[in-house]
């Protein structure tokens, strides 16, 4: 009979703890939808402050954070692209390695974990992180991309929160926002590092491409027979394969509409890339997907297919993170499964 009292009270504790703390460091937006990107300016009022609009409103930050959250894949990306460790991290449900307990160190993060030199702890997933856990850290700023307006409302009262992507308007935005992130927490030189990096990884690749004949690829993203996508060069994974030269596949309606249309399977057999390029969405696994392919005789009748030029990727790496880093282990793995040949 104690233990419903004890919970009761303890989620009575926490709720008038938030309402307690003062939210003046953040403002909502004037209107209903979020802008677009991050951006910074200095504070009219105080030079030692800076003030950054983003997706839900304006947040004032005063000093340079030492104790950061990163509420999701994209933000991590961004804070070890700087060399900065967070306190605390959530991660997408479908990419969670292991069972990590809430308030526990994360011991394995997907892609991004050897750069870890600190261990966050576990404030549950972006899907649905932990308030009290995250209370608990004391963050000067929470770093996400995946919030509602209620949800920032909440830990805009914990610390200063910032979305930095709630709409990417471009599928370079990783690159404003890099730059952007730079500059509130005195990382300006190491953000333009990475862009450079980047810049310099695509023309080194991309030559080395065109001792190759594959110049057209269709890339999907799938989760079985029943969800077929193709993405364009408005995304993230297709941005890096035009830098790299190649030439998107892509549906006429695509071109002139959103970044991924759905298809059916019936439909595949029409489109004629040099290589294709399965990225393996939702709860499916890469194994899984190939799987799929080598069962089934429309996907096995593909000429690509029966040239040995489908590759299985893991959507996680090529859509969800988004940042430097992710670019960076995109690249490689395009060199490894199109110049590996070429480099024995």
């Amino acid at each position: 009979m104690k233990r419903p009292v004890l919970l009761h009270w303890r989620s009575l504790f926490l709720t008038l703890l938030l309402s307690t703390l003062t939210a003046c460091h953040s403002q909502p937006p004037a209107a209903n939808s979020p802008a677009s990107s991050l951006s910074v300016q200095a504070s009219d009022t105080n030079p030692a402050c800076k003030i950054i609009n983003h997706a839900w409103g304006e947040t004032e930050l005063c000093g340079r954070p030492q104790r950061i959250i990163a509420l999701d894949p994209h933000a991590l990306d961004l804070l070890l692209s700087l060399d900065i460790q967070p306190i605390g991290y959530a991660e997408d449900s479908r990419a969670v390695v292991g069972s990590p307990a809430l308030g526990q160190t994360v011991d394995s993060v997907k892609y991004l974990g050897d750069r870890l030199h600190h261990p966050p702890i576990h404030v549950g997933t972006w899907q649905s992180p932990s308030l009290e856990t995250m209370l608990r850290l004391q963050p000067d700023l929470i770093l996400s991309g995946y919030l509602d307006q209620s949800q920032y409302k909440n830990f805009s009262q914990i610390a200063p929160t910032l979305i930095p992507i709630d709409d990417w308007i471009s599928p370079k935005q990783w690159q404003e926002n890099l730059l952007v992130l730079g500059q509130i927490l005195g990382q300006e030189g190491k953000a333009q590092q990475m862009i450079d990096a980047y810049e310099q990884n695509i023309n080194a690749t991309r030559t080395e491409l065109t001792q190759t004949d594959r110049r057209n690829v269709l890339l999907l993203s799938m989760t079985g027979l029943d969800y077929i996508g193709i993405f364009n060069n408005e995304t993230f994974a297709g941005a890096i394969l035009e830098d790299l030269g190649f030439e998107l596949v892509v549906p006429k309606q695509l071109i002139a509409k959103n970044r991924e249309i759905v298809i059916s399977l019936e439909t595949l057999p029409q489109f004629k890339p040099d290589l294709i390029i399965v990225m393996a969405s939702g709860d499916s696994q890469v194994d899984q997907v190939k799987q799929v392919w080598a069962s089934n005789s429309i996907l096995r009748s593909l000429p690509a297919y029966q040239n040995n030029q489908v590759y299985f990727v893991d959507y996680q790496l090529w859509s969800r993170i988004q940042g430097a880093i992710a670019a960076e282990l995109v690249i490689a793995q395009v060199r490894e499964m199109l110049l590996s040949k070429n480099e024995v």
